[in-house]
């Protein structure tokens, strides 16, 4: 019978500042060479997340990874490393300075290389990652079948050729939350739509839904009490009224805002056709929408992730509280290249 492999997975990131220059660090393990700021992969941990907390630890620096340019394998310690590009987002360079002695932004190219890259592993990485033109996709699934569930999804694009923004995690871990600093921070003038609210009782027990307009108007579309024979879980869910509701408020926002919110894009809400067909509608024109998905899979909203132009951005207890800035930037990306 032979022994289960047993593999470390370490990731790293390639980032770029305004004038083109890598945020590379030099470390006590290799202090003869720079390289990528990086690390292990913690059990139980995501690739995406892994590197993000990575590359803050060791530099200060919150990114957004854009896509992976390559995977390297070292064979004596079966270590696996994953490289990724990745976006500026915010925070000054600050070091972790147990584990690194430097880190700065340094210009790299054919003639500069080989004065700080000592290393033939690590070059390689940073060709590589300098080069590319097309990045590999990567998605984190959670499988335990018969559920299957698309935690996120990186195609390589750069963010601004997406318009469509759609914010997935656990439920309860903060989304619709999220989508409201937004709207806060960009200003409620430029958004229409709707988002989700949960209807607690005085024992601070959910016991229903209601969909709030961005400019205040509301109505309940599910309650553990109402009559309706259409339920999901334990709650009758009144479909005529959030058909109503949710196609006016939407038909609204294309009308008059800049931003239309869509929360939530969830199983309860599909079982009306009418929206389904203007979600489709919304997301496969040139509309840029801000939205929340759930991780379940459900066969008419796992086409919707995979649509052109849509980025899937997981909220969790490691990314939302730099997800805002980062979103900001990206719906502000899409906002110029609409005035284009």
């Amino acid at each position: 019978m032979h022994e289960q492999s047993k593999h470390l997975v370490a990731v790293s990131a390639l980032v770029k500042n305004e004038k083109g220059h890598i945020l590379m660090v030099r470390t006590h393990l290799r202090a003869d060479s720079w390289e990528l700021p990086g690390g292990f992969v913690d059990a139980g941990e995501s690739l995406e997340v892994a590197v993000c907390r990575e590359f803050l630890e060791d530099t200060g620096v919150v990114i957004h990874p854009i896509g992976v340019s390559g995977v390297y394998y070292n064979e004596r310690n079966h270590v696996l490393s994953v490289v990724f590009n990745a976006d500026y987002v915010s925070g000054e360079i600050t070091i972790q300075s147990e584990e690194i002695l430097e880190a700065k932004f340094l210009h790299l190219d054919a003639t500069t290389i080989d004065e700080y890259i000592k290393r033939p592993q690590l070059k390689s990485r940073i060709i590589d990652a300098l080069s590319m033109v097309h990045a590999v996709p990567y998605e984190a699934w959670d499988l335990n079948p018969p559920n299957y569930k698309l935690l996120s999804r990186i195609d390589g694009e750069q963010q601004n050729a997406k318009k469509v923004f759609l914010l997935t995690g656990r439920p309860r871990t903060g989304k619709s939350t999220l989508i409201k600093k937004l709207i806060n921070t960009m200003g409620s003038e430029i958004f229409g739509g709707f988002y989700t609210e949960e209807i607690t009782n005085s024992s601070d027990d959910r016991i229903g839904f209601r969909c709030v307009s961005v400019d205040g108007e509301s109505v309940e579309i599910a309650n553990v009490e109402s009559p309706s024979e259409i339920r999901v879980g334990r709650y009758g869910i009144d479909i005529e009224k959030f058909e109503e509701f949710s196609i006016r408020v939407l038909q609204e926002a294309v009308t008059l805002k800049k931003i239309i919110v869509i929360d939530e894009i969830g199983f309860m809400q599909m079982l009306s056709p009418s929206f389904q067909r203007k979600v489709q509608e919304l997301i496969s024109g040139n509309c840029i929408v801000l939205g929340t998905v759930p991780i379940d899979s459900h066969p008419e909203i796992d086409k919707i992730k995979y649509l052109k132009g849509v980025q899937i951005v997981r909220v969790n207890e490691y990314t939302r509280d730099s997800i805002t800035e980062l979103l900001v930037k990206d719906v502000v990306k899409a906002l110029d290249s609409n005035t284009m």
